[in-house]
This record gives C-alpha cells, structure tokens and sequence, in this order.
C-alpha cells in the first residue's frame, strides 16, 4: 500500500514538473525575453537621448555615437543574406566580407541622416513582439518638440545569447527592405560588382578600403 502510495505521490510530482515547465515556456521565458530586448534598446536610449537633447547635435556628434555604440551591434551576416537574396550564395566569401564591409558604413550613414532630424527627443519603450524562433521587436516612441511622435521599431535576433540589431524601422517603413527590392533589381541587371560601384558612390563620409 505504501509503495503504491508512493508510486502516486512521484507520479504527481512528474505531473506538476512537466505542468511548471509548460507555463515557463509558454509565459513566463518569452516574457523574459522581451523584457531582456527592452533592456537592451533602453540602455541604447540612455546613451543617445544625451546626445538628442545637449542642442548641439551634428553630423559628427551622431557619426562618433553610431561607430562607437551601433556598429558592432549590428548583426551583419543576417542583414547581408536578407539583403542580396540568392546571390549571396553565389558570390565568394571575399565578396561576401567585401559587401558586410561596404554595407555597414552605408547602414551607418543611413542612421546619421535620420537621427540629425531628432534633436531634443525624448525615446520610450512601449511594447516588445516575440518572433519564433529567435527575433524579437521592441517599439519605441520618439518625442521630438513641435513634431507629431514617431514610433520606432527596433527589429533584434538572438545569437549566442547575444541580441543583434537587424533593422530599425519608422513609422512601419523600413529602409532595410526598400533597399533589398533596390538591389534585387540592379543585381539582376547588371550585376554584384556593379552594386558594389553604385553603394561606394553614394556613400558621403570617408569611404571604406575595400571600395
């Protein structure tokens, strides 16, 4: 009797384990992770909102931020694949660092164009989004004085344990995926090294070796 007394008293143990672990993952680890996302966008805030609200930002003051905070958040083997599609499959892998090298001062330069624009802003966290398996976004708001508030989405994946930024899209426009349609044009007509020509002569601060 004892035995069988037992044998049920493990066997609802097992139940309310496996019962446990279905809630965490089902509540509570997604919660974490959003929670961890938005952590890591505020303390990219924390360190940008100074720079927004000292009134004296500048081309400069934004390109040493994005170069010391941003660039080696990037996640650039992500990007570079959404990017170029097929072709990046069918390009060498000294094409492949060639085009991350090139693409980041480009992403760099993209960023400086927009953030010149949001002096005095203020920068809240409003929701994160959970994307199976690894993504997460996290919506921001962006206070700017006398202008409408713009929300932010900060599109992040997860590798290693270590969150990445993919894209930051505004107001639902990502120039990310405007770019990717841009290229999937040229790169059929006429080609990746040409590609290449064409992202090296628009970029506008010093220019990276390998263009």
């Amino acid at each position: 009797m004892a035995t069988r007394l037992s044998a049920r008293r493990a066997a609802t143990i097992r139940q309310a384990i496996a019962a446990a672990a279905f809630v965490w993952v089902l509540f509570l680890a997604p919660a974490a992770q959003a929670s961890d996302a938005e952590a890591y966008v505020r303390s990219i805030a924390e360190k940008l909102e100074p720079l927004l609200q000292n009134g004296h930002l500048t081309a400069k003051s934004v390109d040493d931020f994005l170069k010391t905070t941003i660039v080696d958040e990037l996640d650039m083997d992500r990007i570079a694949k959404y990017v170029l599609r097929n072709h990046w499959s069918e390009i060498t892998s000294d094409d492949q660092k060639k085009f991350m090298n090139i693409f980041r001062y480009f992403i760099v330069e993209n960023f400086k164009r927009q953030l010149v624009k949001y002096s005095n802003a203020e920068i809240r966290i409003i929701r994160s989004v959970e994307h199976e398996p690894e993504g997460v976004s996290v919506i921001t708001r962006v206070r700017v004085p006398s202008k409408s508030p713009l929300n932010m989405n900060w599109r992040l994946f997860r590798e290693n344990d270590r969150l990445r930024i993919f894209d930051v899209s505004v107001q639902g426009i990502s120039k990310l995926s405007a770019t990717r349609s841009e290229y999937k044009t040229v790169l059929e007509e006429h080609g990746f090294n040409y590609l290449l020509q064409q992202i090296c002569a628009k970029l506008e601060g010093p220019h990276p070796a390998s263009c």
